[in-house]
């Protein structure tokens, strides 16, 4: 028998072929199935319960706003600004962020199952205690970000800046960290049996150092 090719990227998000225009606010309770929208939605401060269905979403400004038990399935967003968005408990499903500013997002306890972030900026993104599979970051700068206790499988930061990135207590089994760098994460030890490129060694192996206090100095 022939033995099943492992999945190494996520799947896209699978878009309905026929979209109608959104709806002019997005409210509370919202199902948003075969969407298209713009950045003319607006959208309140707090909404609650709103799900989004193989729909796509095109320069859409959320920063600050709350969107308490968000649920997105088979969902891209493009050129958006998550700036400070509250998506705490969020459950993201084939779910693909293109080009978007998610700095100091709030996905804390979240659930991301083939979600992939692309050419963006999530510095200070907060992702304590959320759980991911197959999740790629790509080409997107995560300075400062916060994964404590964030347990991740089939994950890869490829490209990625993970300069002061927090991963206290994360389970990342195998994580693919290419082209990333990663010589100044807090918390390396959580990246037992990544997989780095040659170039990674000695910055990675600066972190751990750094980690476990260990001063390297001349012979005494």
């Amino acid at each position: 028998m022939a033995r099943r090719a492992t999945k190494t990227r996520p799947d896209p998000p699978d878009l309905a072929p026929r979209r109608d225009p959104a709806p002019a606010v997005l409210e509370s309770s919202a199902l948003w199935d075969g969407v298209d929208a713009g950045a003319d939605v607006e959208v309140p401060e707090h909404v609650a319960g709103v799900r989004l269905r193989e729909s796509r979403w095109v320069g859409a400004d959320l920063s600050g706003r709350r969107l308490f038990g968000l649920e997105c399935r088979d969902t891209e967003f493009v050129h958006c600004n998550l700036s400070g968005t509250v998506l705490e408990d969020a459950m993201l499903t084939r779910v693909a962020f293109v080009e978007c500013r998610l700095t100091g997002v709030v996905l804390s306890g979240a659930t991301l199952r083939d979600v992939r972030i692309s050419d963006g900026r999530a510095d200070f993104a907060l992702l304590r205690m959320a759980t991911a599979k197959h999740l790629l970051v790509e080409d997107t700068s995560l300075r400062g970000a916060d994964f404590y206790r964030f347990n991740g499988t089939d994950c890869a930061f490829l490209g990625c800046d993970l300069t002061d990135t927090a991963l206290g207590d994360a389970q990342l089994p195998g994580v693919q960290l290419h082209r990333s760098t990663v010589d100044a994460v807090r918390g390396a030890s959580a990246l037992r049996g990544a997989r780095i490129g040659p170039d990674q060694v000695i910055p990675l192996g600066a972190a751990i150092l750094a980690e476990l206090d260990i001063t390297v100095s001349p012979s005494p």
